[in-house]
């Protein structure tokens, strides 16, 4: 390499260069073709949102995750080698806004993060816990249980994460009907409440989910009066007995099976079917015993082999009689007679026809069979005698 003079400048430079570096006169005239260095397309930087004072943490945990950015509220704290001490994680979350946004929420309604990844499980033990189950019948609790099971799908899911959707899945897997539905549906919404309460979720996600009433699933057939001539042919058995006095008195059966004779009124003929043993508020009440029912109820107060035992209804050896085994053994045998399929409950079914027929008035038969009237002049300001129901049960 040697340097020569620019012809048209005279600066000096190099005979291998391609132009003079101060006029650009062309030196070499096998200069390779100018190719543009490939340039990297523009990436806009990263901002993340300024999180204020005390309102928590973002942290982007280090490996291959699914959700790498996880949540946490203030720091309780520091440790001595002066890093945060973070509570538990208020979620788990796959983008950074998404993060963000759990956090606005959480400062919303603030809750324990120790609950954050509580189940549905979880949630109706602190419901079992409650004062609100403690009230709870015997029968309503055995109906919660049971309406319970039915959400073994959700057991193990988180509480936060439960939407409309899966609540709905839930509902269709139930094979029964719309009754069925409805208190799944209940027990469902009761732990969305408590969780509600103790700020787990802030809405209710099943607020919009309604259940199509179906056809029942039995039908209940009343018995004829060919039938009911027949078991008035067996009154001096028990089992007969028990079904003519439901006939007479439209009573539920366990208002009838369960009661005890401390509620039975001669002098002013009526049962009274105690809170314990009452549906709802109205069922609370006195009912009415036909003078035909009188002698059938007085036989089982006086059973000789009552013994130290409270109960209205005891057999022949002084039992206890209970809905399962009467419904297993003894109604069987009297459908048999009957030449007919009834269930226990159409006794009641059969008493409201019955009254129906014989002209006794709505609000009386309401009274009577502890339902509630729909006004409130009838619920509230009308008052019925004794002896005013009894005359009309008397029809029958």
């Amino acid at each position: 390499m040697a340097l020569i003079n620019c012809p048209e400048c005279s600066n000096s430079v190099s005979d291998k260069a391609f132009a003079c570096p101060k006029c650009g006169y062309p030196i070499s005239q096998s200069a390779p073709p100018q190719t543009a260095a490939p340039r990297r397309p523009f990436q806009k930087p990263r901002k993340y949102h300024r999180l204020p004072n005390n309102f928590g943490t973002i942290k982007r945990l280090s490996g291959k995750r699914r959700r790498p950015f996880a949540a946490y509220s203030k720091c309780t704290g520091y440790h001595l080698t002066g890093s945060p001490v973070l509570p538990a994680a208020i979620g788990y979350f796959e983008t950074y806004d998404e993060a963000y946004s759990a956090l606005s929420e959480y400062h919303k309604n603030p809750y324990d993060t120790s609950n954050t990844h509580i189940t549905f499980r979880e949630m109706f033990e602190i419901y079992q816990k409650s004062k609100e189950y403690e009230l709870l019948k015997d029968k309503s609790v055995t109906s919660k249980l049971s309406a319970y099971k039915h959400c073994e799908c959700i057991y193990d899911m988180e509480i936060r994460n439960l939407n409309k959707a899966i609540c709905e899945d839930v509902l269709d897997r139930i094979e029964a009907g719309s009754s069925t539905k409805k208190s799944v549906l209940s027990v469902i919404r009761t732990v969305i409440r408590y969780a509600m309460d103790m700020n787990l979720v802030t809405k209710d996600c099943t607020a919009n989910i309604n259940i199509e009433e179906s056809d029942p699933v039995i039908d209940r057939i009343p018995f004829s009066k060919a039938e009911i001539a027949v078991l008035w042919q067996n009154s001096d058995k028990w089992q007969y007995k028990i079904l003519l006095i439901l006939l007479y008195s439209g009573m539920r059966v366990n208002e009838l099976l369960k009661n005890e004779i401390v509620n039975v009124n001669f002098e002013e003929k009526y049962i009274y079917v105690p809170k314990n043993l009452a549906k709802n508020k109205e069922s609370e009440r006195k009912v009415p015993m036909h003078d035909r029912v009188l002698p059938l109820v007085r036989s089982f107060v006086d059973n000789p082999h009552r013994g130290s035992k409270t109960n209205i209804i005891l057999n022949d050896a002084g039992t206890v009689i209970t809905y399962n085994n009467f419904c297993a053994r003894d109604l069987p045998r009297i459908n048999k007679a009957l030449e007919h399929e009834h269930k226990f409950h159409d006794t009641r079914h059969t008493f409201a026809s019955m009254g129906t027929e014989a002209g006794i008035p709505e609000l009386y038969m309401q009274k009577i069979m502890g339902h509630k009237p729909k006004s409130i002049l009838y619920n509230t300001y009308t008052h019925i005698s004794m002896d005013e129901l009894l005359s009309y049960v008397n029809k029958l």
